[in-house]
């Protein structure tokens, strides 16, 4: 069995314990260091994705206030409808929420956002 450090890959001696899956503690901690590296850079980007949708809810809130505007205004921005933080119920309404922002999309391809 090899060394499952991604940067090694030596031989395990057969007369280690069969669970083993590093040759060493160096090799097992250089890999959870990788991993760590690999798990910040995808929350990073996930991160980045919801500041990038609540700036634009910010935005359209700062222009329009709480009106009911077109959709459109919004996907010139390349609003990325599928980010969510959370979901509350204001007046019977069930709003979208990015951050500090809420929204709600009608059927007539209309939105109103509102500031929470």
């Amino acid at each position: 069995m090899n060394c499952n450090y991604r940067y090694c890959g030596e031989v395990i001696p057969p007369d280690e314990n069969g669970n083993r899956r590093y040759c060493n503690d160096e090799c097992y901690m250089a890999e959870k260091l990788e991993r760590s590296k690999d798990n910040y850079a995808v929350n990073k980007k996930s991160l980045n994705e919801i500041k990038h949708v609540e700036k634009i809810l910010s935005v359209g809130h700062k222009k329009y206030g709480s009106e009911i505007i077109d959709c459109n205004i919004l996907r010139v921005e390349k609003m990325n409808w599928s980010i969510i933080t959370g979901t509350t119920k204001i007046d019977g309404e069930t709003y979208r929420i990015v951050g500090r922002y809420g929204y709600i999309v009608y059927s007539n391809n209309t939105i109103k956002i509102i500031k929470l």
